[in-house]
């Protein structure tokens, strides 16, 4: 019986129905990839770009490839249920927005240009962005945006509901149920940024505990409907500890998460995003940062590790470009071939257009 389960899952494997969705970044997508019963934990410190990584890997480029020839070719469905808790739905479309139009035009519209928050926008500007109206329409099919903080229970609640609504639950016998969904190609993706801002209640008194529910929620999530949870993570202020920083040790690791440990032991990866500019220690990839600060200080370089990977290798480093004005994210030429041309083209932005 263990073994026909097994090889039921082989087989769809060789027939391909075990593929993922790419993330847009090769050798990450080597290692992991967005793929059915998954939970991901990415962790940073404030102003690392935790965000802007989880847009641009689970979002945006994942949105990009659906849209995609490729995408339509594979029969693969994504859905996303993005509990945004930390900003409007409106401020994420408009960044979406600005980042897809730089992509295609090489044109940037700042977020606070966009809004009119400074300057406006010029008619061209204006014009060019309405032609983009597809692009918000396209994501409405796909993406579900929930605005603000929320409790542990109050968010069960909704992921219960959008699996009664896409899928049966069926009673094998006294003990034992298992869940059907409607469509068997679909990837859900259920995206908590950040896991942090959840709401307390009179069970859950404490910010940990809080955090210890919501992520055994989450792990019921993966392993009974086979959602895959995307969850963001503030890193605690250990990492700033001026012992560590003086000493060259600021690579970040599993235990300086914040608030509860649960969450790194429930995923299956964990992903940390590091600035090593911003504590003034060499990068641990190898990069020359001095090549990737502007003359105005703006800093275009994150480097991510695979702290932790259940399926396969971990502590991998991938060195990343990061244009954080758009909120975006493009994996750099290994450090032995990197040359001096990228080194200026990711300064001038134009190796993010590449």
């Amino acid at each position: 019986m263990s073994f026909d389960i097994l090889n039921n899952e082989v087989n769809k494997g060789l027939s391909g129905k075990n593929n993922g969705i790419p993330m847009g970044f090769n050798r990450l997508n080597k290692y992991i990839g967005i793929r059915k019963s998954m939970y991901y934990l990415i962790g940073g410190n404030t102003g690392s770009g935790k965000t802007s990584l989880i847009d641009d890997a689970f979002v945006l480029n994942p949105l990009d490839w659906i849209l995609s020839d490729e995408g339509k070719k594979s029969g693969i469905e994504l859905k996303i249920i993005y509990r945004s808790m930390e900003r409007s739905r409106v401020y994420k479309y408009a960044k979406w927005v600005a980042r897809k139009i730089f992509l295609e035009q090489g044109i940037i519209i700042p977020v606070n240009k966009l809004l009119g928050w400074t300057d406006k926008m010029t008619k061209d500007e204006h014009d060019l962005y309405l032609t983009y109206k597809w692009y918000i329409d396209s994501m409405e099919e796909i993406i579900t945006i929930i605005d603000g903080p929320e409790n542990p229970v109050g968010i069960a609640k909704q992921i219960k509901q959008y699996a009664e609504d896409n899928g049966e639950t069926i009673q094998m016998d006294k003990y034992n149920k298992f869940y059907v969904p409607n469509n068997p190609n679909t990837i859900t993706l259920i995206i908590l940024d950040h896991i942090g801002l959840l709401k307390t209640t009179k069970d859950q008194p404490t910010k940990k505990d809080a955090i210890d529910k919501m992520s055994d929620e989450l792990r019921h999530a993966r392993d009974f409907y086979g959602f895959s949870p995307v969850v963001v993570s503030q890193f605690n202020r250990s990492i700033s500890n001026p012992i560590r920083i003086k000493t060259g040790e600021v690579d970040p690791q599993l235990e300086d998460f914040s608030d509860s440990s649960s969450t790194q032991n429930d995923a299956d990866v964990v992903m940390t995003l590091f600035d090593p500019v911003r504590y003034k220690v060499t990068d641990p990839s190898g990069y020359n940062l001095g090549k990737l600060v502007d003359e105005y200080g703006a800093k275009y370089y994150r480097n991510v590790k695979l702290a932790k990977n259940s399926y396969g290798e971990d502590d991998v480093r991938v060195g990343l470009g990061f244009m954080g004005q758009l909120g975006i994210f493009k994996e750099l030429p290994k450090r032995k071939d990197i040359t001096d041309d990228d080194y200026e083209s990711i300064l001038n932005k134009s190796f993010f257009l590449k």
